[in-house]
């Protein structure tokens, strides 16, 4: 969700605030504020009979946790899209666009942060709901933590079973706000930052963009190059993330960093207050690069399930994945963005009432941006699940030796150098840690939903892949093959395609095929 998040958060921040159109219902600026406000309680309603019809129940019967928290995602899913219909209401049919444009206005044009206005009633209502969902979130997490012992994923030892009997505190409400607003708004709104720097650099310095286009744009994409290698240093100071202390675990972590061939310069825990048991790979240099885990995480896992998750993050560096999606991303929205803009101005044109500019770009804006969600949902959608299965299958070879029959590993001596091993005990240690990630983070095993399953899958299908690799490890290679396939033609359709645009546009002069065919019309 973050990510979608983050392309919505970007693509209303494109337009001039002057696009947005004037609503039909009312004269009024201060009208259209009083209407999007309307529409934040209305959403935060919403929010709070999904929260307490979930709350109450988990209190009285927490032995339908799995059940309850399907329901709960589904609510979660609607309460989001009811957010986002409602905020989009806000901003076109109900003018609180206009009233920004009409009300933050001075002489010379619009005052510094108008989008940042623009999007605050979203950002509002986003707060509310999370600061409702609080109830719900705790009594998930207290449920998670009675449950957590009877939960069997091949047999787990006495001393976990005791120390996951203990429920750990889940904290405020404030500070589940904060910790929300770090995980899913502080990442999100930094390429809009970024994008709204631009803009007022363009509106300080008009002259300088007229004169010269190039130098500009080079300075912009060297900009977007350097944020983009600056991430994990942002991340850190973000998130608050610090270095594992010394002792056994990162020592075993830096040799299978070393025995795996992977280079970060550091390893980090994210203090999320017991709340979230994950690990991600931040960065794409090795000498900027930190692997980091939430302190649940290593509370809960052992030792070789924690060296197995890390082995997923390499696996994630090993196959390129960043960088991958960085190209595809960006060949994306070059293309899809050039698509859109000329099959607008060809259909703008014999429309049977004229547009004017404002109009026509709104046409523009908001046929990129369904068409961009979509794309984005449907073929990212699907590439990620597939490099999520990859590093799936790395984290096994992590924790794996290179006898196909093995009955299991004494020390970490027996795993196989440089992740070339695949066995029964290191898959089926991945298993383990699978299934501990969804029953402490009180994740449905088979239905989490469409916020939790939409880039990486549900639980119990890749663990039911893992499975047939078990069964017969040829699956592992033809799925392989497969990917390979896959990303290869994916990646040189953008490619022609990037090509082909560049070749089109060198050869027509740079005029705005909107504007002209709204010109023309007129």
């Amino acid at each position: 969700m973050p990510f979608l998040l983050m392309v919505f958060l970007v693509l209303v921040c494109l337009p001039e605030p002057e696009i947005w159109p004037k609503p039909l219902w009312t004269d009024s600026p201060l009208a259209c504020v009083a209407a999007a406000g309307l529409t934040v309680l209305l959403s935060g309603l919403h929010a709070f009979f999904v929260a307490h019809r979930v709350r109450m129940a988990l209190e009285k019967a927490p032995e339908l946790r799995e059940q309850l928290l399907t329901r709960y995602e589904r609510g979660r899913l609607r309460q989001q899209i009811v957010l986002l219909a409602f905020y989009v209401l806000a901003l076109s049919g109900l003018g609180w666009g206009w009233a920004v444009a009409r009300l933050w206005q001075g002489n010379n044009g619009p005052w510094p942060g108008a989008e940042l206005l623009i999007l605050s009633p979203f950002v509002i209502a986003q707060i509310l709901a999370w600061a409702i969902y609080y109830d719900a979130e705790r009594a998930a997490h207290q449920a998670a933590h009675r449950l957590l012992a009877e939960v069997r994923a091949g047999g787990w030892m006495d001393w976990e079973r005791t120390h996951a009997a203990a429920p750990a505190s889940f904290g405020s409400r404030a500070s589940y706000v904060l910790f929300q607003l770090r995980q899913k708004l502080a990442l999100a709104f930094l390429p809009v930052l970024l994008l709204l720097t631009a803009k007022e650099l363009q509106r300080l310095f008009p002259e300088l963009w007229k004169e010269s286009p190039q130098t500009v744009n080079f300075l912009g994409i060297a900009a977007v190059l350097m944020v983009f290698a600056a991430m994990p240093w942002i991340v850190r100071l973000m998130l608050g993330l610090t270095p594992m202390p010394p002792g056994p675990l990162r020592g075993r972590l830096e040799a299978s960093a070393r025995r795996l061939r992977f280079r970060c310069s550091n390893i980090l825990v994210w203090n999320t207050r017991h709340g979230m048991a994950n690990a991600m790979v931040i960065g794409i240099l090795p000498w900027l690069r930190y692997v980091v885990f939430t302190d649940r995480l290593l509370e809960d896992f052992t030792p070789d399930e924690i060296e197995a998750v890390f082995g997923h993050e390499v696996g994630h560096v090993r196959h390129h994945h960043m960088l991958y999606y960085f190209g595809f991303l960006t060949a994306s929205i070059l293309v899809l963005g050039w698509l859109v803009t000329h099959i607008a101005s060809a259909y703008v044109g014999p429309l049977p009432f004229a547009l004017d500019n404002q109009s026509s770009d709104c046409v523009s804006a908001v046929s990129l941006v369904a068409v961009l969600l979509a794309y984005i949902f449907v073929v990212f959608g699907f590439l990620s699940r597939r490099c999520e299965r990859q590093a799936d299958l790395f984290g096994c070879r992590a924790v794996s030796c290179t006898s196909p029959h093995c009955r299991g590993h004494e020390n970490v001596d027996d795993f196989a150098p440089y992740g070339q091993g695949l066995c029964p005990t290191g898959i089926n240690t991945f298993i383990r840690a699978l299934e501990k990630v969804a029953a402490v983070n009180g994740i449905s095993r088979d239905r989490p939903g469409f916020l939790q399953s939409w880039q990486h899958a549900s639980i119990g299908r890749r663990i039911e892949f893992l499975q047939q690799v078990l069964l017969d490890l040829r699956v592992e290679r033809c799925f392989q093959r497969r990917v390979f396939l896959f990303k290869a033609l994916l990646l040189l359709t953008l490619g022609s395609a990037v090509a082909c645009i560049l070749l089109q546009e060198a050869k027509t002069p740079a005029i705005d095929p909107i504007r002209a065919a709204t010109g023309k019309e007129r």
